[in-house]
This record gives C-alpha cells, structure tokens and sequence, in this order.
C-alpha cells in the first residue's frame, strides 16, 4: 500500500509538505503542489478520508437540499445534481440529498439549497457556508441572469418581425418569476411596444386554455416563464390552426427536456446548469477557506427550435 512517506520521496519533499499540498494546498506553491500531484498520480496514492477529516476538522460531506415541489417543476434538479457531484468530487467531497427543511449540521460542512421561497430565508442563516441556487438578498446565490433570459427571447421575436408580444409569467411571488416577467417588460418599454402580461400556475393546462380564449391572430409573439406554459400556448395555437413559425412564435424558459417533446420543438431560453453547478461549488469552497465570496449572476443561451424562425 502507497503510503504518505512514498510520496514524500518520489516528489523530493518532505512528508509535511506532502500533507500541507492535500489538506491546505494555498500554504505551497504551485510548482511543488504539481510535483506532489504527480508523484501522487504515478504511485496510485489514495489519501485515507478520516485522516484527512480528521487533520481539518471536517467531515467533507456537503448536503444539497431540494425544496421545491417536484410534481410542479422540470427535473432540472437530477442535471443540477450530476454536476454538482462531479465538481465536488474534485475537492474531495461527497455529497448528500435531502429533501426537508431541517437544515440539521451533523455530519456536514456546507449547504447547497435548491428551490427555496423568501419563507426559507430566515432558516438558511446558519452557522457553516451557504449557498443557493436562486438570488435572494443577504444570501450567497448562484443563478441564470433571468431579466437578461426574457430580454433575450423577446428582442428575438421583435427582430423577426412579431408585431404582437405577450408574456405568460408565473403567478407567484419570487425573485426569479419577477425578473423574469422584468425582462419582457423592460424590452417592450424600450421598443416602444404595449405590454401584455398573464400570470398563471405552471401548468400547461392553465396555458393552453388561455391562449384559447385570447384567440392570438397571426403575427404574434408569446414569451414564456416556463417551457411547461410555452409547451401548453403552442399546443393551444395548433388547435387554433396557427402555423409555426410563420404566423406564431413561441419561445419557452428552462431547456431541461420539455422543449424537445414538442412538435415543433420549443425554442427556449436556456439555464447553464454545468456553469450554475461549478459556480456554487466554487464558492462554497472559498467560503470553507475562509474567503469573502458574492453572489453571481449567470447568462443563459437562446437554443433556437421550431417554433420560431
């Protein structure tokens, strides 16, 4: 079995030093820390993780906490939690899902909340690092830019020439629903355009119903807060006998999967969960070394389907 000592020896370092790349590597310069990570890689070196919590004094255990309610939102959270695995393994942490609202520190350094409401807010002052993915004001957030997402999406439509926007937003009352529904506001104001704003569950029923009574004529445009409303407006305009993208224009928000089941397929804002993930954990990591970290805004990307031109 490789031991501390052999890579100590094959690195030309001492077995402090050694100790000091693995557990604080900000206390050794970058060429030592390759040299050890070589020697390390060429031994087959696996650090032994109770030692190593150990000598920090910590558990290297993250709990991710999922607070949204699963049966009303995409699964965006099986992507969010892949990548956030992969990152943490990086560190040399694990992860830990949970699914309540307990926050309990046993046996865990950090914090990674996913889907909280501004009644969660208070709870998540806790005494280890926290980090959100969402944007609420007094906590350290990660989240897609979505006043820039909407923005997007409706200067798109504008663009190639749709007359008439309107947006389907969400009727809650949250900072991402809000920003939101601030994209599409701010871009309509800017070009001078009328605004027309609904607020609906996120269900493609409630959409579908509603564009069934509005009756859009040809030339129009519909942003959405959500790929599930989008999905229920363009099944709606079928049935109205509209034709995509030539008299319609649809374009959705999230881009997990729902804007591929479509036909024709959703043109959608997308959110960068790879990036969103590696941001949180970057963060949460500076926190744990006891760094001064600021919430950060993400830009989405504009997947272009067929459902517009």
């Amino acid at each position: 079995m490789v031991s501390l000592n052999d890579v100590a020896k094959t690195a030309h370092v001492s077995k402090m030093t050694v100790s000091r790349v693995l557990n604080h590597p900000e206390l050794v310069s970058l060429e030592i820390q390759k040299d050890v990570q070589q020697a390390i890689l060429e031994l087959g070196y696996v650090q032994n993780r109770a030692g190593r919590a150990l000598a920090n004094k910590r558990h290297y255990n993250i709990a991710f906490v999922l607070l949204d309610d699963i049966a009303e939102i995409e699964p965006y959270y099986a992507h969010l939690l892949i990548h956030l695995t992969d990152a943490l393994r990086h560190h040399g942490y694990t992860l830990e899902v949970r699914h309540d609202r307990e926050f309990d520190l046993t046996n865990v350094d950090a914090f990674l909340v996913s889907g909280e409401r501004r009644t969660d807010v208070e709870a998540l002052h806790l005494p280890v690092p926290v980090v959100i993915y969402g944007m609420e004001p007094g906590l350290i957030s990660v989240d897609s830019d979505n006043a820039v997402g909407t923005a997007m999406a409706t200067e798109y439509l504008i663009n190639h020439g749709f007359e008439h926007i309107l947006y389907l937003g969400l009727a809650i009352d949250e900072p991402f629903a809000l920003n939101r529904e601030t994209g599409y506001r701010q871009t309509m104001l800017r070009y001078g355009l009328p605004i027309e704003a609904y607020e609906l569950p996120n269900n493609e029923g409630a959409a579908a119903e509603l564009i069934g009574l509005i009756a859009p004529n040809p030339g129009t445009g519909i942003v959405s807060a959500t790929d599930r409303l989008a999905l229920g407006a363009l099944r709606a305009s079928q049935a109205l006998g509209l034709s995509f993208p030539n008299e319609i224009g649809i374009i959705g928000f999230d881009g997990i999967y729902i804007h591929k089941l479509s036909s024709p397929t959703l043109t959608t804002v997308q959110q960068p969960l790879g990036v969103i993930a590696n941001t949180m954990v970057k963060l949460l990591m500076a926190q744990l070394n006891g760094e001064t970290v600021s919430s950060k805004l993400i830009t989405p990307t504009l997947v272009i389907g067929n459902s517009t031109p």
